[in-house]
């Protein structure tokens, strides 16, 4: 059995995990993605025997594959000019392929391709949490400046707004100069209907939280962190950075368990970090879920987490095992440790956005 990551060997989770499992005598692939260069490159053969190789690697019986976060596939630069859009629509197909042919494989896929690709539209994990007895917040997603304005005159409600995606806008070799982020909206500071189409955005129903959660999903482990912002700000991720949050290990209520493991179940999703809110009553309500959502920020915040170890026991569990993943994380090293041999320059320094473009707009 080895693990086989679909991420670049640099990736700020990718690197030391990929360093923690090694340690403990695990064999680990990396593939950053379907390209043209040698590393790049994939074979998928269909006969009696089907043979799939990423980058030179075969994908065994038994495998692991964890779909991190594979870099947008890649031609030939130098293909003609005129042939550019076919060879990108071939690449891309071929890749689809590959992530979906996963799934018929012998090999353990950590999340499937297909139910990644449903549970990442916030849509569809809103309504599925609400069926799963977790509760919402009241939601609209447009671009309709009418239904916009008439979802703004629900009487004594609070509204937020968020994109879709996270999002980065940044200038070559300087700082981020603008950042998506949550913010509550009023009816009167809505700009006008034109504006409204610019871009389609979720209006959401404010949750009076105190404090936010961020939940982890390891198969049917689950570790519910609570976060407290000392700047009390809408979106706490920007104040993360900058140390104004705490993350503390907080019993998950049994209600909210059993939904978020029926979500878990319906949806095929055995991975995942969740976000909820939890007001002055003490109700979960459920906001999000990244299936390939960052975690180990939260060993940074709080060193008894131990989330690095937890997820490797988790990703080398043997087939059918029903102990806790603390009965095996002792077999790993800790994020602390990589962390020191980083700043001593003993292990490859993660790495950074590239910045080719003069302006570059990328996700966070």
């Amino acid at each position: 059995m080895k693990l086989i990551v679909l991420a670049p060997e640099d990736d700020n989770h990718t690197a030391p995990i990929k360093w923690a499992l090694e340690k403990a005598g695990q064999k680990v692939i990396c593939w950053a993605g379907l390209s043209w260069t040698d590393e790049g490159q994939s074979s998928l053969l269909m006969n009696d025997d089907d043979k799939l190789i990423l980058g030179g690697h075969s994908v065994d019986p038994g495998d692991v594959i964890w779909i991190r976060r594979p870099e947008v596939p890649v031609h030939n630069p130098k293909v003609s000019e005129s042939d550019k859009k076919f060879a990108a629509l071939e690449y891309r197909c071929f890749y689809h392929s590959i992530a979906y042919f996963f799934e018929t494989l012998p090999v353990w896929c950590i999340n499937n391709y297909s139910a990644a690709r449903v549970m990442i539209q916030k849509a569809v994990q809103i309504r599925l949490a609400r069926q799963c007895g977790l509760k919402t917040p009241a939601t609209l997603m447009s671009n309709n400046p009418a239904a916009v304005r008439e979802f703004f005159a629900r009487e004594n409600a609070r509204t937020i707004c968020k994109g879709f995606t996270p999002h980065v806008w940044q200038k070559e070799g300087k700082m981020s100069v603008a950042i998506t982020e949550t913010f509550e909206l009023t009816s009167d500071q809505l700009p006008s209907d034109e504006v409204l189409t610019y871009a389609p955005a979720i209006y959401q129903e404010r949750v009076p939280k105190e404090y936010d959660i961020r939940m982890v999903l390891m198969g049917s482990h689950i570790y519910s962190y609570a976060l407290k912002n000392t700047k009390q700000a809408l979106d706490w991720r920007q104040d993360a950075g900058l140390g104004h949050v705490t993350a503390e290990l907080v019993p998950t209520p049994p209600d909210v368990e059993k939904g978020v493991l029926e979500f878990a179940r319906r949806s095929g999703v055995c991975f995942g970090s969740l976000d909820f809110g939890v007001d002055a009553q003490g109700t979960w309500w459920f906001l999000e879920i990244n299936e390939e959502g960052q975690f180990l920020w939260i060993d940074q915040f709080n060193r008894e987490a131990r989330l690095l170890e937890k997820f490797c026991a988790f990703v080398t569990a043997p087939q059918g095992s029903n102990l806790p993943l603390e009965a095996r994380q002792d077999l790993f090293p800790s994020l602390q440790e990589y962390e020191d041999l980083l700043k001593n320059e003993q292990v490859a320094p993660i790495g950074r956005p590239r910045q080719e473009d003069p302006f570059l707009s990328m996700e966070a």
